[in-house]
């Protein structure tokens, strides 16, 4: 064999060889990217799978102390606080306009009308009126046909009563004692009552008419407050200073402070007691609904919409009582039971409630609430008033 052919064999080998080892890189190549798909897989359906993993937690004081601090964590590591100790507010901010003050006392008006028995006054079509009355049919009485003396409020006119029964009223005068006859429609839903003739005695007891805002409206209404029209208006625009100056001191508190970050394990918690008060709310919608009323169809959202939507309202909880706890903890601040008190009666509730609360939220969760109005009020005795 010559040189030649030798040396072309030769280059022919190192040729197939060359070939070989790139085909054995390529499948290599192609080997691992696959294994590189199939584990992307698989690691995406590890984490859908995880996506909504979020616990209920009934339990409202988990993740708290008694006293209403998030357990093992200090506020201060995890807040930039704003100088809350130097905040001033435009006293303009605070007090309510005499529009404001009117458009309260209008609402007041038509929140509490007034009833007049007054015999001369006459009954008109629109009228709210205070009534009884007794149906019969054939001389009988009939059951659920009587006011049974107790009254009972209606518009003249709101097609609430069988037809006839509110215009046969029109005319008459309060105090007036009268019967009206009437006929119960064929589709009524009684057969007792179905296209019977039937016989009403009414006795007008009294009508609505525009109150106004008197000494004696004040008085018949709101004497836990005032007695006078005056000391109404002064309560009310009191009343309306301190709440706005706490919810400036709120705002202020919360746009000029920064969480930087979130304990992760209190996030867990409150996550897991928002999705139980969702699943708590789901129930109670199901039992109307029926079973295939599925949680995802309560929510609207798909499982990791919802995931996401319970971490971003978390954050949001979280951000607040991080806030409050820092000035708590920065101001060496504390709750006490005179707090609780004072916070149960700016909602309106008697102190006896305290034991009812603790029961349902626990402790932790009452005085985290506690310390939230204990922090504003400490704030509040802080900022400075301009003119």
């Amino acid at each position: 064999m010559g040189n030649e052919k030798r040396e072309a064999q030769k280059k022919n080998r190192e040729k197939a060889i060359r070939k070989a080892k790139a085909a054995k890189s390529i499948k290599w190549i192609i080997i691992v990217a696959a294994l590189m798909v199939i584990l992307g897989i698989i690691a995406w359906a590890v984490a859908s799978s995880a996506v909504v993993n979020t616990k209920s937690v009934s339990n409202y004081s988990e993740g708290l102390n008694d006293d209403g601090t998030i357990t093992g964590v200090r506020a201060l590591d995890y807040v930039d606080l704003c100088d809350y100790k130097n905040i001033t507010v435009p006293k303009s901010e605070l007090e309510i306009t005499d529009e404001e003050m009117q458009d309260q006392i209008n609402m007041l008006l038509i929140k509490y009308p007034t009833y007049k028995s007054d015999p001369s006054i006459t009954i008109k079509d629109g009228d709210t009126i205070n009534l009884d009355y007794v149906g019969s049919v054939d001389g009988v009485e009939f059951q659920g046909g009587s006011t049974g003396g107790a009254g009972t409020l209606l518009t003249i006119g709101s097609g609430a009563y069988i037809p006839g029964f509110e215009d046969a009223i029109i005319g008459h005068n309060v105090g007036e004692n009268f019967d009206i006859n009437v006929t119960f429609p064929e589709n009524y839903g009684k057969d007792e009552l179905n296209g019977k003739d039937a016989v009403f005695n009414i006795t007008i007891n009294s009508v609505q008419v525009e109150s106004e805002f008197t000494d004696e409206f004040v008085a018949d209404n709101f004497s836990t407050v005032a007695l006078t029209a005056d000391g109404y208006i002064s309560y009310y625009k009191n009343a309306m200073y301190e709440q706005n100056l706490l919810s400036y001191i709120a705002n202020y508190l919360t746009e000029n402070s920064t969480v930087k970050s979130y304990p992760k394990q209190y996030l867990k918690t409150v996550k897991g007691q928002l999705k139980y008060d969702d699943e708590k709310t789901y129930e109670s919608y199901k039992t109307s609904n029926g079973e295939s009323y599925t949680f995802e169809s309560y929510t609207g959202m798909s499982k990791k919409e919802y995931e996401a939507m319970l971490s971003n309202e978390a954050m949001k909880s979280i951000d607040n009582d991080l806030k409050y706890q820092a000035v708590y903890e920065d101001a060496g601040l504390s709750v006490s039971s005179d707090d609780i008190t004072t916070l149960l009666n700016a909602y309106g509730m008697d102190s006896s409630y305290f034991s009812s609360f603790e029961t349902t939220y626990g402790r932790g969760y009452v005085y985290q609430a506690a310390m939230t109005y204990t922090v504003l009020n400490y704030l509040k005795g802080m900022v400075t008033v301009t003119e």
